[in-house]
């Protein structure tokens, strides 16, 4: 487990995503991986294709990149491990933390990210991780301290003027990324739009761009991130930044996010490997 935090933490950094997303199966994954997205090669496009694409965007990236992080906090039990880390990220203007925390099963449970992530993950009996889950610490903080910096630059790129507010630069820049990856990628049966235009039109005032943590929702952010895997996938990441959202950009219940059980197993056991139930009922035993 702690070869692989090694690893892991010389991989997940720019330039080396680069490398890794090449593989196309990141070699720690297990191929049937279960965490914010299922399956080996959706989890390496989202750890580390996405990063290598914006890291080496000739435009002014919206997203950070990963420089290097420090583990803070680290349990292990069994095969799971849970780790909190402080991850630089390289936002142009300035390189901030970020804290990940995570938990990982392994056939490991790990945080990940200086914003303050925190990561689960659960390793299999080929050192392999099989399912994690992972929490970006006050992800609301982000784009208020960062956005303001990038507005001077974005309002250049873009040729408006320096007095723009920061949401319809952020928005432009999105829009103008999107669609011209659309045009790009998507040709064909893949097509989301009509035209270049409709999809300028769509992104820049039939949705809201969004917050780091509407991420997964039908927002702009969540375009503008899937629009980073088009080269590599787009019969996947074409639907993901049309209309409709796809199977990923799309608004979820709440209750459905808050009360689903995407995990095949408990990431940390009870001693003894009770069961809830049976531990409760220790406790409340006359």
């Amino acid at each position: 487990m702690m070869s692989f935090l090694v690893q892991y933490n010389k991989d997940w950094s720019f330039p080396r995503v680069i490398d890794i997303a090449k593989e196309i199966e990141y070699s720690a994954l297990d191929p049937n991986v279960i965490g914010r997205v299922d399956s080996s090669e959706l989890n390496t496009e989202y750890l580390f294709g996405m990063f290598s694409t914006f890291g080496q965007s000739q435009n002014t990236s919206l997203i950070g990149v990963p420089l290097n992080q420090t583990i803070v906090e680290l349990i292990i039990q069994g095969n799971s491990m849970s780790v909190s880390l402080i991850v630089m990220f390289n936002w142009t203007v300035e390189i901030i933390p970020v804290q990940f925390n995570a938990m990982f099963s392994m056939t490991i449970s790990q945080n990940l990210w200086k914003l303050k992530l925190r990561r689960c993950k659960v390793f299999n009996d080929v050192g392999k991780i099989t399912q994690y889950d992972a929490q970006l610490v006050r992800s609301s903080w982000i784009f208020p301290l960062i956005l303001p910096k990038l507005a001077p630059i974005l309002a250049k790129e873009l040729h408006m003027p320096d007095t723009t507010d920061p949401a319809i630069l952020v928005t432009a820049r999105a829009a103008y990324d999107i669609c011209s990856a659309h045009a790009q990628y998507c040709t064909g049966t893949l097509r989301q739009y009509r035209s270049t235009e409709s999809c300028m039109d769509f992104i820049t005032n039939d949705i809201q761009f969004g917050d780091i943590y509407q991420a997964g929702q039908n927002t702009g952010i969540c375009r503008y991130l899937h629009s980073a895997m088009l080269a590599e996938r787009p019969q996947v990441h074409c639907p993901h930044i049309g209309p409709s959202g796809g199977d990923m950009c799309y608004n979820r219940p709440y209750s459905d996010e808050v009360l689903g059980k995407p995990f095949n197993s408990p990431f940390i056991n009870i001693p003894g490997e009770l069961t809830l139930e049976e531990a409760f009922a220790l406790v409340y035993k006359d």
